[in-house]
């Protein structure tokens, strides 16, 4: 336990340090993106974080999923193509808010 502790502790103190390099103009950590479900025509919006903060049914992706993958660095009006367990996937980005703009 107190090791896991100290993991969160030092990855933490890592994220505040780094938040300026995250861009401003492309999705990254913290980032809040709506994209469209082209196969299904179906709006979701997505949060990326960490993996220990993932919870895919609160939308929140961890940057290190297919999902969050793909979505890493991308703006309004890109379209991403995603291999995923459950099959492939294509979304188009229709809003974005930074981590910066969320402050």
């Amino acid at each position: 336990m107190n090791a896991r502790i100290g993991q969160l502790k030092k990855r933490m103190a890592i994220s505040a340090c780094s938040t300026s390099q995250i861009s401003q103009k492309t999705a990254g950590y913290g980032s809040r993106i709506v994209v469209i479900d082209t196969h299904r025509d179906v709006k979701i919006e997505y949060k990326l974080v960490s993996s220990e903060e993932a919870d895919a049914e609160k939308g929140l992706i961890s940057t290190t999923s297919p999902i969050g993958r793909a979505l890493l660095n991308r703006k309004v009006g890109d379209e991403v193509q995603v291999t995923t367990p459950a099959g492939s996937k294509e979304f188009e980005v229709v809003r974005l808010v930074t981590i910066h703009e969320g402050e």
